[in-house]
């Protein structure tokens, strides 16, 4: 991640976020999760930001991601977001930062800009940089700056500006040979702002796109208790949407956001599950149903600009296997005399034994035992139950050293009317001066909707 130096006061932001792209004037460095693409003209595609709320001409794959944080008493703190390309041996950085608080007349935010302006000037040139101009600009009726540098090969060009609460710096680092200046202003140029609705429209259409067909309803599978039994709910759940607060200061989005959504039917069946990434935004859609008389799932992932997909080195082919495509998994259950779920394994589309896991009862302690395709042990973890089935304390185990790795206990806050836990703080085992102590991690938030 790319930090930035100094806490982000409120007209002070803008100053850090011009400054800090300077150290990267010098040379071409890329964060990137993905080999840069093959060379092509920039200006050519249109890049489409939900969360930054902005459109330019440069590919819909990025080829860099990272986030900008900020210092606070809790920790670091997601303020924005910096994207990347390289494209001809030019790089492109696309930089989106929330201020809260941001300076709202005219003259404050011509002022702030000036600062970071002249910061950013003595910066540089400090350096060795030379100052090829300082220009006023504007996006839409928003103040702005454009700065042009030489810096021993390279031309940089930074442009700034201030939109309500948001800072948006533009990057182009190139070597101005061949007619690339040219492309770079045309890029650059192209940066245009969003609408709220056309915001919203992107991520209706992004959300749709990644939504999987329904999967039939009937005939049911038998199944000795319904999912929202097995996951311990009372009462005719129609939906939990689950939230989560990070306390421990270590998670780079601290505040309350969703974690998952599930949603049942009228007999407690679970119809559909929606999983929400750490910016708690929605990343994965899996529907539940019924195939063949066998419980069933499939699933979609919602793609963002800020996690592109992994690059996979090419190994020799896998031998072909035939794979219904209906689904993704199936499952098969089994409880224990006491009617408790004893066992779920999962099935992929390709009728082989995916994940297996074993849940074993002794006294208030259940133990957890998560298996891979291969069988072998792949978690531990083991749950204190109190009276009503909530655990207050769960113990993470190395499954090499059969040893606790991480303890957390649990104090439940709040209930609602059908007796489920709807707050639940948990901390943190940890050794301080040579004593083990509980410190807060995190708190769970349950909203449950009945029929």
């Amino acid at each position: 991640m790319r930090h930035l130096a100094a806490r982000l006061f409120t007209h002070a932001l803008v100053v850090i976020v011009i400054a800090s792209a300077v150290a990267r004037a010098q040379e071409i460095q890329v964060e990137t999760r993905n080999p840069p693409a093959p060379s092509r003209a920039a200006g050519a595609e249109v890049f489409t930001s939900i969360e930054g709320g902005f459109s330019i001409a440069l590919p819909p794959r990025i080829h860099g991601y990272s986030t900008v944080t900020n210092d606070t008493p809790k920790g670091k703190e997601t303020v924005g977001d910096t994207l990347t390309w390289v494209l001809d041996g030019t790089q492109y950085d696309v930089m989106s930062i929330e201020m809260p608080g941001a300076p709202t007349t005219a003259a404050d935010i011509k002022a702030v800009i000036a600062r970071g302006a002249d910061s950013t000037i003595a910066n540089l040139t400090g350096k060795g940089g030379k100052l090829l101009g300082n220009t006023e600009i504007s996006l839409a009726g928003h103040a702005g700056r454009e700065l042009k540098f030489e810096v021993g090969p390279r031309e940089v060009v930074y442009r700034i500006y201030l939109v309500g609460r948001k800072a948006y710096q533009l990057t182009a680092v190139y070597e101005p040979t061949g007619g690339k200046r040219e492309n770079v202003v045309r890029v650059l140029d192209s940066f245009r702002l969003l609408s709220a609705s056309e915001v919203e429209e992107a991520r209706r259409k992004r959300i749709a796109a990644a939504t999987p067909s329904p999967l039939p309803q009937e005939p049911v599978a038998k199944k000795l208790k319904s999912d929202a039994q097995d996951d311990g709910l009372a009462g005719r759940v129609k939906s939990v949407l689950i939230e989560r607060e990070n306390l421990s200061g270590t998670s780079v989005v601290g505040r309350r956001k969703p974690s998952q959504m599930e949603h049942y039917d009228e007999r407690g069946n679970m119809t559909r599950r929606e999983l929400y990434d750490y910016k708690g935004n929605l990343f994965e859609i899996t529907v539940y149903g019924y195939l063949d008389g066998e419980r069933a799932s499939a699933y979609k992932i919602v793609e963002h600009e800020y996690s592109p997909p992994v690059g996979v080195i090419a190994g020799p082919p896998a031998p072909a296997k035939k794979r219904d495509m209906r689904y993704h998994y199936k499952y098969k259950y089994a409880y224990d005399d006491a009617g408790r779920l004893a066992e779920e394994v999962y099935v992929n589309n390709a009728g082989e034994t995916w994940m297996r896991y074993v849940y074993k009862f002794s006294g208030n302690q259940k133990e957890n035992l998560v298996y891979s395709a291969n069988g072998s042990l792949n978690q531990k973890y083991v749950e204190t139950l109190d009276a009503k089935g909530n655990k207050v304390e769960e113990s993470f185990y190395d499954v090499k050293t059969d040893k606790v790795r991480t303890k957390y206990s649990y104090t439940y806050d709040a209930f609602d009317a059908q007796g489920n836990w709807t707050k639940r703080t948990a901390s943190k085992w940890v050794e301080q001066d040579g004593k083990p102590s509980l410190v807060p991690d995190h708190v769970t938030y349950r909203t449950i909707t009945y029929y």
